[in-house]
């Protein structure tokens, strides 16, 4: 993942495009001064057409005049993004920190990066005795699979997709190694594409078996050896025609089973169904190659079905093991017919069963690790799903307040280690080893850890630094709290809070907070350079576990998705009471900021209360919801955040869809708004259409930017100086819409 996934106008009378002549640098001569009295000359945007498209949902006729911007490749589009990004550089290219933040920002990107692919698989995999892992060099942004032999042993590369296939700019995102340690299927996409395809590679000398495998993609998960080595079980997808991929929905997932060396149109199919149109498979092969178990979702709802197949039969058939989809299931490990899950059924914070499949009804289920105080983390592999089973033992991180820490029990459920992980950051990607292996490999993300990978001896009980990133600051410098604040509905919420050490709380500060409550992901802080370079402007980040996330079990992810979206809008608007109440910021100087998923939190949020905030970014998002399932992979999230076509469920999507709910005349903060011109996950037409919507009913003259990134998928760049720059951007809005001095605060702190 992710990671690691989302949300929102009105109707008039149509008017010709007529392309912005050149950009004026008098347009952008603005006042100074306290919030109420500013005053930015209006800015003259790039005309849109509004025409009097009007759709009608459940009876009720919803105007979407800005459709003819989701034809992202039209002339018309394209003439009116260039224009709107030409504003935005002029904008920002006039604030005198620029260059100084931009070096600044340079020097933060510039740093190896020992880290598992975009797919999210472990960090490292052992195989038969070699250790294999990816890494990002300073300076790139593509990932070099090397190989182990032994720890004490130097690395030597198996595969630099960068290197092989220049000429056609393929990217490694995934790999997995066969069971012996002598192949590894990797997983590549081109210019940023979330379709893949997948090629074989000899990890002796590093060449490929002949037919790649296409159809793949980012929403499909991971592969699964056989234990024989001689094949692996995969999903694909039905692969949309050329030229179509950015936006073309993703559809009918089906599991295979290649035979390496054969081509592709002679794998095997394996499951597929054609009345669960919407279902999506993880699938696992069991330590002892015996079993292959399959756990079935519809979307990304984390109720799920399980099946298994007896691969030691003939023709075996899938069987039924857990045949309601009334909870989550991770499977952890098994013992011939017996097999251990995770699962949040009647223990909404996680519980450990055994299942055995001779006798498979849940009256028969033991439990083995009950459910805690504290949440397991079992949702997501983005900052958590990790759990397992190694060592013959379980491993599973839980939740203190949203603060990972590792447990160790034995095959009994009897507690024999705990360990406390730094506070503010997580886990990312899960545990890597084997059933019967005592060591284990995570990586630790943090606010102040680019990436480390840690090494734990279940047996030993020992834990230590495998290897580890490091940019160029000083972690001490900097402060990382938790705190806690009631809701509107009294609940209580945790939040972390960061600032370089020394900085006075005298509710002047520029305060830059992030949200997210969705998927039931955990919300941890993670190293972005972006947010060292705005700590070191003596800006401050601020974070909420708002409700929609993990932190404290699967009652807390409901609490905040679907018809209960609103409690997490709530959330993340009390958060900047709270941070305004207690002197870290004022209104003038709060950034409302979300992406993905969360963009429409952050667009809900200035939207509701547009006098709490002085600034917002908002990147990468989804912003129609009444239209988010039309595009890619997004029909799968319709558990998270409801369907359109559901009457309850449309009624609360259109309450706070951002698209939807803007209210012409009414002055909205400064806005920025942020997308991959190649995003293959949030659409950028949910961007375009929602900068179109905001400048037409901005009510006062605060500015409304929209910044496209180009070469970026769902990220902010697809090399590390093209994040440079566009952070850059980014921060540069930020000093000018907050009037920020922060030239000499930059160079002076950046000092180490």
């Amino acid at each position: 993942m992710s990671l690691n996934i989302l949300k929102q106008i009105c109707c008039a009378t149509l008017i010709a495009l007529v392309l912005s002549p050149s950009l004026s640098s008098a347009r952008f001569q603005d006042g100074y001064g306290p919030r109420e009295q500013r005053r930015f000359t209006h800015l003259s945007y790039p005309p849109a057409r509004r025409d009097d498209q009007v759709d009608t949902y459940h009876g009720i006729e919803v105007p979407d005049p800005y459709r003819w911007l989701e034809d992202t490749q039209a002339k018309e589009s394209q003439d009116w993004s260039m224009a709107e990004e030409d504003l935005t550089r002029e904008f920002t290219s006039r604030v005198p920190a620029n260059k100084a933040i931009h070096d600044r920002i340079s020097q933060l990107v510039n740093y190896d990066l020992y880290s598992a692919p975009r797919l999210l698989n472990p960090p490292l995999i052992k195989r038969n005795g070699r250790y294999f892992f990816s890494k990002v060099a300073a300076g790139s942004s593509n990932p070099v699979l090397y190989v182990r032999e032994s720890i004490g042993v130097a690395p030597r590369v198996v595969f630099d997709a960068e290197a092989r296939y220049r000429d056609d700019k393929l990217n490694l995102v995934g790999f997995m190694p066969s069971p012996d340690g002598h192949f590894v299927a990797c997983t590549l996409a081109s210019d940023q594409s979330s379709w893949l395809q997948l090629r074989i590679v000899k990890v002796d000398d590093g060449s490929e078996l002949p037919n790649a495998l296409n159809g793949l993609h980012v929403a499909g998960g991971s592969i699964s050896w056989s234990k024989d080595s001689k094949g692996f079980f995969y999903t694909a997808f039905d692969k949309p025609a050329e030229g179509t991929q950015q936006r073309a929905t993703v559809k009918n997932p089906k599991i295979y089973y290649h035979t390496i060396g054969q081509a592709q149109a002679n794998d095997g199919l394996i499951y597929t169904r054609p009345d669960k149109p919407a279902w999506l498979y993880t699938y696992l092969v069991t330590d002892d190659g015996r079993y292959l178990v399959v756990i079935c979702a519809e979307g990304s709802s984390q109720q799920k079905q399980v099946f298994y197949k007896d691969l030691t039969a003939h023709n075996g058939e899938l069987v039924s093991l857990v045949n309601e989809a009334d909870a989550d299931y991770t499977l952890l490990g098994s013992e011939g017919p017996v097999f251990w899950f995770y699962t949040d059924l009647h223990a909404p914070r996680g519980r450990i069963v055994a299942i055995d499949t001779t006798r498979p009804l849940p009256d028969h289920w033991i439990e083995v690790v009950p459910e805690g105080r504290e949440a397991i983390a079992g949702r997501s592999s983005v900052g958590g799903n990790a759990l397992g089973m190694f060592g013959n033992r379980f491993v599973l991180m839980y939740l203190r307040d949203g603060r990972p820490l590792l447990r160790v029990f034995d095959s009994k459920g009897h507690l024999q280690q705990e360990i406390n992980l730094p506070a503010g950051g997580s886990i990312w990607g899960g545990l890597s080893g084997e059933q019967h292996d005592g060591e284990v490999f995570y990586q630790y993300l943090g606010l102040t850890d680019p990436s480390t990978i840690y090494w734990l001896d279940v047996a030993k009980g020992q834990n230590s630094v495998f290897i580890r990133s490091n940019a160029e600051f000083n972690p001490d410098n900097y402060v990382i709290d938790q705190v806690f604040y009631k809701s509107k509905d009294g609940t209580r919420v945790p939040m972390f809070v960061a600032h370089r050490k020394g900085l006075r709380l005298n509710g002047n500060n520029p305060a830059y907070m992030y949200g997210y409550g969705a998927f039931g992901w955990l919300s941890f802080v993670w190293y972005q350079p972006q947010i060292i370079a705005w700590l070191d402007m003596g800006g401050i980040y601020a974070q909420p576990s708002i409700r929609g996330g993990g932190e404290y079990g699967e009652a807390w992810h409901q609490a905040g998705m679907k018809l209960n979206k609103q409690n997490a809008i709530d959330d993340y608007v009390e958060a900047a009471r709270w941070l305004i109440d207690n002197k870290y910021t004022s209104p003038a100087k709060l950034v409302a900021n979300g992406g993905s998923a969360s963009g429409a939190l952050a667009g809900a949020a200035i939207e509701q209360h547009p006098e709490l905030f002085g600034a917002s970014v908002i990147d990468r998002p989804v912003l129609d919801l009444l239209r988010f399932d039309k595009f890619t992979a997004a029909s799968y999230w319709k558990p998270e955040f409801g369907s359109p076509s559901n009457p309850e469920e449309f009624k609360a999507l259109r309450a706070y869809s951002p698209y939807h709910n803007l209210e012409r005349g009414r002055c909205y903060p400064p806005t920025l708004i942020m997308v991959g011109d190649k995003d293959q996950i949030a659409f950028p037409a949910h961007a375009y259409k929602f900068t179109a919507a905001m400048q037409t009913a901005q009510g006062c003259d605060n500015p409304v930017l929209l910044k496209i990134m180009h070469g970026a998928g769902h990220n902010f760049g697809a090399t590390p100086q093209q994040n440079a720059d566009n952070w850059t951007e980014e921060l540069s809005f930020l000093v000018r819409v907050l009037r920020m001095e922060a030239s000499g605060l930059l160079i002076k702190s950046a000092a180490r």
